[in-house]
């Protein structure tokens, strides 16, 4: 069984009926910059669409702080990230938001915006380095709970 089939299990989702399909797009970012072939893949799906693309980083605060706490070396990631993602979105002509999220648990909080967003696929970018993207076993646990369609780019040593 290979270490993909391991993380990410066969899972059965509806047939795309088409371009277009998807009206809101949500790409998470947690600790890491973003996968850069995961904000490829959601941007040429959007394109050409009407379809928002919410760029959510995520901030994960310890519980012994309060969630407003300044923690300037994650906001200033965060927001570094959140620019360059939006600068990579111009040439595909998408409608893009980001948002800065603080939050104890990020699986929870990118769970919980799924509804509230009313998104139709999340985008997932996970690598084993840790070095870009989501963390492999967040992926897959956002991958098997995610009420929602999901993408998952996955490539091992992406530069």
């Amino acid at each position: 069984m290979s270490l993909l089939s391991r993380l990410f299990p066969t899972r059965t989702a509806p047939t795309p009926s088409g371009a277009g399909q998807w009206r809101s797009l949500l790409i998470p970012a947690v600790d890491q910059p973003y996968s850069n072939r995961a904000l490829e893949v959601a941007f040429r799906l959007a394109q050409g669409t009407n379809a928002r693309i919410q760029l959510a980083y995520f901030i994960e605060v310890p519980r012994i702080l309060p969630l407003n706490a300044a923690l300037l070396d994650a906001e200033s990631v965060a927001a570094n990230a959140l620019h360059i993602a939006e600068r990579a979105a111009i040439p595909y002509k998408v409608n893009v938001e980001s948002v800065i999220h603080r939050t104890r648990k990020a699986h929870e909080r990118i769970l919980s915006l799924i509804p509230e967003g009313k998104v139709d696929l999340l985008v997932l970018g996970a690598r084993p380095d840790r070095t870009r993207g989501l963390p492999g076993d967040m992926a897959r646990e956002l991958f098997l709970a995610a009420p929602c369609e999901v993408i998952v780019d996955y490539i091992a040593n992406e530069k």
